[in-house]
């Protein structure tokens, strides 16, 4: 078990439960600048922009 995959099954199903369909992906990656932190969401922002526009 990785890191990736402990942090994947709770940020889907805090996505889900704020309303995100059921297949999506969290697409966690680590991050480039660390002052943002270790890892980061990207899927986060793609269902926000495509749910909530």
């Amino acid at each position: 078990m990785t890191i990736l995959s402990t942090l994947h099954t709770p940020i889907k199903t805090a996505m889900i439960q704020a309303g995100a369909d059921e297949t999506t992906d969290p697409v966690i990656k680590q991050s480039g600048k660390p002052q943002f932190g270790d890892y980061q969401a990207n899927g986060v922002m793609g269902v926000a922009k495509k749910n909530w526009a």
